[in-house]
């Protein structure tokens, strides 16, 4: 396993059943992916989900991030559209992907994992 796309109706979609572009486009909520560091990074929050195709990995970002990497031609595909959810749902989604058994165990949190908060 890869990586693992959690929607907003409790379904999900991962690495052994299509490429990321095959994967629902709406509706995201959590993307699970391997990570060597940590083990794994649960990507939430964010707006837009995409995958860098050079590297295969996982990012998410606001609508000006989407714009940039588009407009600048980067190799990004399989845009995905995170979507907002009751506090409950959210966190029973982030807890499904955070104990995920088809992945190993979270050590540690990164900064790509979730959007960096504006504090001025």
């Amino acid at each position: 396993m890869l990586w693992r796309i959690y929607y907003d109706d409790g379904s999900a979609f991962d690495s052994s059943q299509g490429e990321p572009e095959d994967a629902p486009s709406f509706g995201v909520v959590a993307i699970c992916t391997l990570d060597e560091s940590q083990g794994r990074l649960v990507i939430n929050g964010f707006d837009f989900y995409c995958y860098e195709t050079v590297a295969g990995e996982w990012y998410g970002c606001d609508q000006w991030g989407m714009v940039d990497k588009l407009v600048h031609n980067l190799p990004f595909t399989a845009w995905k559209m995170g979507r907002t959810v009751r506090t409950k749902a959210f966190a029973d989604i982030i807890q499904k992907a955070t104990t995920d058994p088809d992945f190993p165990p979270k050590s540690g949190r990164c900064k790509r994992e979730r959007p960096q908060q504006v504090v001025g």
